[in-house]
C-alpha cells in the first residue's frame, strides 16, 4: 500500500515536471540571455571603471597640488598680517596737525613723500595731481 502510494505520487510529480518542462526551458533561455547582457555590461562598466579611475588619479594630484599652494599662501598671509596690523596702528597715531605740517612744506623730502604715498595708499585716498613747485611744468 505504500509502495503504490509512493509510486502514484512520483507519478503525479512526473505529470507536473513535464508540464512543466517547456516552462524551465524558457526560464532557462532568459538567463542564458541575462548572463550575456550582464558579461557584456561588466565588460562595459570595466571600460569605465578603469577611465573614472585615471580621471581620479589626475583630480587627487590636482587638489595637492591647490592643497600646496593654499598652505603657501596662507604661510605668507600669516607672515604678512601682523605687518599690516603694526602699519595700520603706527598710521592711527598720526595727528591732524602732522599732515597740516607736511602740507606746509612747498617740496617736502623724497623720504616724507614716499611715506605720504604709502600712507595714501592704505587710506584708500587717490592723489591729486598739482603742477610741479620746483618750475618744471610737469604735474606732480
Amino acid at each position: 500500500e505504500k509502495l503504490q502510494f509512493a509510486a502514484s505520487q512520483v507519478a503525479v510529480m512526473q505529470e507536473e515536471l513535464t508540464a512543466m518542462q517547456p516552462e524551465l526551458i524558457k526560464t532557462q533561455t532568459e538567463t542564458q540571455e541575462l548572463m550575456v547582457v550582464i558579461e557584456r555590461d561588466t565588460v562595459e562598466v570595466e571600460a569605465k571603471k578603469q577611465v573614472v579611475a585615471g580621471d581620479e588619479e589626475v583630480a587627487n594630484r590636482a587638489a595637492a597640488a591647490a592643497k600646496a599652494i593654499k598652505d603657501e599662501c596662507e604661510g605668507d598671509l600669516a607672515e604678512a598680517i601682523p605687518a599690516l596690523e603694526a602699519a595700520m596702528s603706527a598710521l592711527n597715531t598720526l595727528k591732524p596737525a602732522d599732515i597740516t605740517l607736511v602740507k606746509a612744506m612747498k617740496n617736502p623730502p623724497a623720504p616724507v613723500k614716499l611715506v605720504m604715498e604709502s600712507v595714501c595708499i592704505m587710506k584708500g585716498i587717490t592723489p591729486v595731481r598739482k603742477p610741479d613747485p620746483g618750475g618744471s611744468g610737469r604735474m606732480i
